[in-house]
């Protein structure tokens, strides 16, 4: 198997590229918006601005570790709470106005410990 040696200095841009995607990331999904469409969002405004200043190869690296990243890897422990939270009240709200029937207290407690319905 071949062996790719990278620049320390690419290396190094690419993770200080990546540390200030993950906090743009970070914060957009703690106001509100889902993982998915924050990290597209963050690489559609910032992926032609880090080619153009720190070179295609820092770039490459930078995005390709944020594709890589899971959410749960990426977001730190308070968004994650924040956006567990936001999805219980939205499933909540939910089943209050659209599924009245399944609306019972056995579903809301079990939506409280795992944030899911049970049926």
């Amino acid at each position: 198997m071949a062996r790719i040696y990278v620049d320390p200095s690419i290396r190094n841009c690419a993770q200080a590229l990546l540390m200030e995607a993950l906090e743009d990331v970070n914060r957009r999904v703690s106001c509100g918006d889902s993982f998915w469409a924050a990290r597209t969002r963050v690489l559609e405004m910032h992926a032609n601005e880090w080619v153009r200043l720190y070179g295609k190869d820092a770039a490459d690296q930078a995005v390709r570790g944020l594709h890589m990243l899971a959410p749960t890897e990426l977001l730190d422990r308070e968004t994650r709470r924040k956006q567990r939270d936001r999805e219980i009240a939205q499933c909540r709200a939910h089943l209050a106005a659209y599924d009245p029937k399944r609306n019972t207290r056995l579903n809301r407690l079990w939506l409280s410990w795992f944030g899911v319905r049970l049926y």
